[in-house]
Formats: structure tokens, sequence, C-alpha cells
């Protein structure tokens, strides 16, 4: 019994682990996954493990924003119409950038070049994936063929994303008040968890709420189910839109 328990169970984890193949950025999410395993394989003295943990786990940080700056450009490749082409070269071009940030910072985990400014660069990154999806859904607002709820849903989503830009400021004042301190790394791992975690969060609202609106947009593919995403993150199954 445990032994299929055991043979079902790495099905599951090997299907989780697998990329779709046209998913947005998986060569960059794979990358990353480079310098995991390559940390993974270092011959590290007992004084060094945690060292090593904290790189790896600042990979999983990266690739999470990896594959939140794939949802984005997922959710806003929805749009079919021609007008809409070049804005959907224009987010990949702008969602790559950041991306490229989060290679760069898994590389200096490897490289073990991370620093406090790093730290600067993670939350910076987040908040450009974030804006992407945040301007990506007032496009959809702005050209949706719907009425009634849509003031409400204005100030619904203004408040989320300003929500969103004061706790990632907040995060971003306590981690610099104490940078150049050793403080800095008692909240080094907080600070970034909770940058990722708020990210999540929003972008899950954001993706939701798009393609829901999208049935409202002239020119789309039409919305497609939302599931909970594979790495389960808090609230991928949609935030309703308010009606």
């Amino acid at each position: 019994m445990i032994e299929e328990q055991l043979k079902l169970f790495r099905g599951i984890f090997k299907k989780h682990l697998e990329l779709e193949k046209d998913m947005p950025f998986r060569e960059d999410i794979e990358k990353i996954d480079e310098y995991d395993k390559a940390m993974a394989s270092w011959n590290t003295s007992i004084f060094h493990i945690e060292a090593r943990a904290f790189s790896m786990y600042l990979c999983m940080i990266a690739k999470k924003g990896v594959k939140l700056a794939s949802r984005v450009m997922d959710s806003a490749a929805l749009r079919l119409d021609k007008q809409d082409e070049i804005c959907s070269c224009t987010t990949k071009q702008t969602l790559a950038m950041y991306v490229s940030i989060f290679v760069k910072l898994a590389k200096d985990a490897h490289d073990k070049k991370f620093n406090d400014e790093s730290v600067l660069s993670l939350l910076g990154a987040f908040r450009g994936v974030a804006a992407v999806g945040h301007i990506m859904l007032q496009d959809a607002m702005a050209n949706g063929n719907y009425v009634g709820y849509s003031y409400r849903l204005v100030l619904d989503v203004d408040y989320t994303w300003c929500e969103f830009g004061q706790n990632m400021n907040n995060l971003e004042e306590k981690f610099k008040a104490v940078s150049k301190s050793t403080k800095a790394y008692e909240i080094l791992r907080s600070t970034m968890t909770d940058a990722m975690i708020l990210t999540v969060f929003f972008i899950s609202a954001v993706v939701a709420r798009h393609e829901r609106l999208l049935r409202y947009v002239p020119g789309t593919k039409g919305r497609r189910t939302i599931n909970p995403s594979d790495d389960g993150e808090p609230g991928a199954s949609g935030t309703a839109l308010q009606e």
C-alpha cells in the first residue's frame, strides 16, 4: 500500500515539475533550474549549508517571479484584435526586462554575489510584473462593452493597486532601514517571501478579473477556465468580479 502511494506521489510530483512547451519565458525558468541544480550538487561543508539553502531559496523566489510574468503574458495574449498585436509584443518586451532581473538574481545567488542591492532589485522586479498586469487590466476595462458595475470595479481595482504598492513600499523601507546593519540578514528571507506572496495574490486577482472582462471585449480568444496554478498559488482560482 505504501509503495503504491509512493508511486502515485512520484507521478504527481513529476507532472508538477513539467513545463508547458509553449509557456512564455520557459527558457528563463529552465535557466534558473540549472542554477538551482548546480547549487544542490555543491559539496558544501556543514558550516556553509545554511548559505546554500538560502541561495536555493532565492532561486525558488526568482522562479516564482518568472512564472508570474508568464501568467500575465498568457492572459495578455488572449486579445486577438490586430491593434493589440503591438500591445502584446510590448507587453512581452516589458515583462522580459523584469524576467531578466529574476534570472540575474538566481545567477548572483549561484555566483555568491547576492547582496542588499539584490533584494531591492527583486522587489523592483515584482513591482514591475504587477504593474504590467495592472495596465493590462486597465486596458480591458477601457475597451469593454459593459455598464452597471464598471464604476465599482474601477474603484476596487484602484484600491487593490494602491494597497499592493503601499505594502511593497513598507517592505522596502523596512529593509532599507537595516540594510547596512547585521539586522538585514534577520529580515532578508521574510522580506523576499512577503514580496512574493503579495505579488502572487495581486497577479492572481488581476488575471482572474482580466480574463472575465474579456467576455465584454471584441476580438478575444474567449475566456479560458481559470484553475489553481501548478504551484498552488493562494487565490489563483480567481477573485470574483464585482457585479
